[in-house]
């Protein structure tokens, strides 16, 4: 992605007001993944960016699933005392998602929601990973100059919300977790596993693979094609936007039209 897109998706994320997000729904009494964060955990309201149809079925159904990851995180932030340090997003910088296409569809939905504009100009032109000067590689949608650095942060993935905050399963299926090199906790502890964990932690952390589990279920014959986040944004904004269904006008004036040319008759 050239730098002129990419200042353009950090721009309009910042100084657009969603249409839709009086709409949206604050679910009580959950907090972000980082504790240090604003409470930002709103939800798209599918079917005021979508028709009614199978995909915005699963969207919501997608939105139920992010809202529990984030009140599970939340609990076992709360009572850990398990933290990012404030302004960090060291795991973005150096990192691209590999997502379900569902997940995708979720951002897309998201982005066209917000500003179709720019919506189109990705799906036309596409997202890269970014390339910094120490040779890490990172998401495209991470923003260096805002403290909290997520341009698509309600509509980030489900790696995303648990990064730091969740257990993975050894191979006899305890839970195992150990808090990020970067974090910090209430008592110092780094990691446990098992039995141990409520004794060093005070609460068992979520475990990324069963609410992996459950996102798999949602769509399960999309789940085994996991693609790289930039890839898997543009190729679901083209699902997502034919379902918008913009007239000609809005895609002549808002963006390039992205539609395939029609053979002519010989």
């Amino acid at each position: 992605m050239d730098e002129e897109l990419h200042a353009s998706i950090l721009y309009r994320r910042t100084e657009f007001n969603p249409p839709f997000a009086s709409t949206w729904s604050v679910p009580v009494g959950t907090r972000t993944s980082c504790p240090e964060s604003p409470s930002r955990s709103v939800f798209l309201d599918i079917l005021n960016i979508l028709p009614r149809s199978l995909l915005a079925e699963r969207l919501e159904a997608l939105a139920y699933l992010y809202r529990r990851s984030d009140a599970a995180v939340a609990e076992f932030a709360e009572r850990s005392g398990v933290a990012c340090p404030a302004g960090c997003g060291s795991c973005c910088e150096g990192f691209v998602p590999d997502i379900v296409p569902l997940e995708a569809a979720y951002l897309a939905a998201y982005l066209a929601g917000a500003d179709k504009p720019l919506a189109y100009s990705i799906a036309a032109n596409g997202l890269e990973a970014r390339s910094r000067d120490d040779g890490r590689v990172g998401c495209p949608l991470y923003a260096d100059d805002n403290p909290y650095h997520c341009t698509v942060y309600e509509a980030r993935p489900l790696i995303c919300r648990m990064f730091a905050f969740s257990a993975t399963r050894d191979k006899l299926g305890a839970p195992t977790f150990a808090v990020c090199r970067k974090g910090t906790s209430l008592g110092g502890v780094r990691s446990a596993k098992g039995d141990a964990l409520i004794e060093a932690f005070g609460v068992e952390p979520p475990v990324m693979a069963d609410l992996g589990s459950e996102l798999a279920s949602i769509e399960p014959e999309s789940s085994g094609s996991r693609k790289p986040l930039p890839e898997a944004v543009r190729e679901a904004l083209s699902r997502v936007l034919f379902l918008v269904g913009m007239p000609d006008s809005e895609i002549l004036d808002g963006g390039p039209d992205i539609r395939p040319t029609l053979p002519r008759a010989g």
